[in-house]
């Protein structure tokens, strides 16, 4: 065989029959080719997809539920309710940004659709309660520190969706829980797992009594509806006369409790709220008693406690209509006074029902406001 080449590769350097061109492509040597072993290539076929998977689920957004939540995270503030179905309820537990808003009644539709994130509005042992919504009919839902996951999918509406560890849990911008906790204490959650029949939903449920957090299955059948709107009263119709303004302006300029000495302890109040209104903290903080018991001490710890939640998450609007929750009608109180260093700021609040706010005489014989705003704990 080695001889035939040879004797073959002489001739093809011969002109005839062959021309120049097709001689050169019949002397080129061809490379060798390999057998193929398809089992190593299927193998390597294999571990690239597996490798593009594990980079995927690495570097990809993690699965998670998004519903329509999660364009309008917020529900909208409305004043006039006509023709819509407004409810109060007993308690609201509203995730995240708008849990100041838990007192306030709430616009209802019984019809609409409901799906992961929404507020529902349901009874419970005799009360209206609203929840947020986390688990439907025939879901796996679970509970772990704080993550919720439907069907081993994390839950992401209404600021979930990481485990609430750490500084996390005591971080009102990053627990959506926080203010379920009226920011004092911090209770466990339950870390459960719950399996709903045809009939159930879950819903997220603080109990108190027993210090949990955790999850609430109800029955379809004791739903209201979907919580759609907030309706929020009239704003604070608190306003200061121009004598009571120059007092309070004078007042700023340099802090000294004396300019208070002969004013009406209800205009003093109205200077306190206005403070407040207009978050002027420096102002509101001066004008509170300098008169040191128990209580009004935990006053003072619990407004520093809550400065930084004022400062960044109360807009001017949210912050009046929080107040107004409160106070409105107190433009009109009256001062009744208890002792020669207690009194009371008494009027008649939105509700219809009595109100007052504690006020204490310093050494100075100068009456202070010795109370605060509660913007954790429920107006009822």
């Amino acid at each position: 065989m080695k001889e035939f080449k040879s004797k073959l590769q002489k001739e093809l350097q011969h002109d005839a029959p062959f021309t120049d061109e097709l001689k050169q492509r019949l002397l080129e040597t061809k490379p060798k080719q390999k057998k193929r072993n398809w089992q190593v290539i299927s193998v390597s076929v294999a571990l690239c997809c597996l490798l593009s998977i594990i980079l995927f689920a690495q570097f990809a957004p993690q699965k998670s539920v998004h519903t329509a939540s999660e364009g309008e995270s917020l529900l909208p503030i409305i004043k006039d309710a006509t023709g819509l179905e407004v409810i109060e309820h007993a308690y609201a537990y509203l995730l995240g940004e708008q849990w100041m808003f838990g007192t306030f009644p709430l616009v209802v539709e019984q019809e609409a659709p409901i799906t992961y994130g929404d507020y529902v509005m349901f009874y419970l042992e005799n009360k209206i309660i609203v929840s947020t919504l986390f688990g439907l009919a025939n879901n796996t839902v679970t509970m772990d520190e704080g993550q919720v996951r439907v069907n081993n999918t994390v839950l992401k509406v209404r600021g979930l969706g990481e485990k609430m560890v750490g500084d996390t849990k005591q971080d009102p911008f990053k627990n959506p829980y926080y203010f379920e906790e009226w920011g004092v204490t911090f209770t466990p959650f339950t870390n459960e797992t719950i399996k709903t029949a045809n009939d159930e939903l879950v819903v997220y449920h603080n109990n108190y009594d027993e210090k949990k957090q955790g999850l609430l299955t109800i029955k379809e059948a004791q739903l209201i509806g979907k919580v759609t709107a907030i309706h929020a009263p009239d704003e604070l119709a608190l306003t200061l006369t121009s004598e009571e303004h120059a007092v309070y302006e004078a007042f700023k300029t340099d802090y000294d409790l004396e300019r208070l000495r002969d004013i009406s302890p209800v205009t003093i109040v109205k200077m306190f709220i206005f403070s407040d209104i207009e978050q002027d903290f420096k102002t509101y903080e001066a004008l509170y008693t300098t008169v040191e018991n128990k209580e009004t001490l935990e006053v003072k710890a619990y407004y520093e406690k809550t400065k930084a939640v004022r400062k960044q998450m109360f807009t001017p609007e949210l912050n009046r209509l929080s107040i107004a929750r409160y106070f409105n009608g107190i433009e009109n109180a009256t001062f009744e006074q208890e002792s020669d260093t207690k009194g009371w700021i008494v009027f008649t609040g939105e509700n219809g029902l009595p109100s007052k706010a504690g006020m204490a005489k310093n050494e100075q014989g100068i009456w202070q406001p010795s109370f605060g705003r509660p913007i954790y704990t429920p107006l009822n």
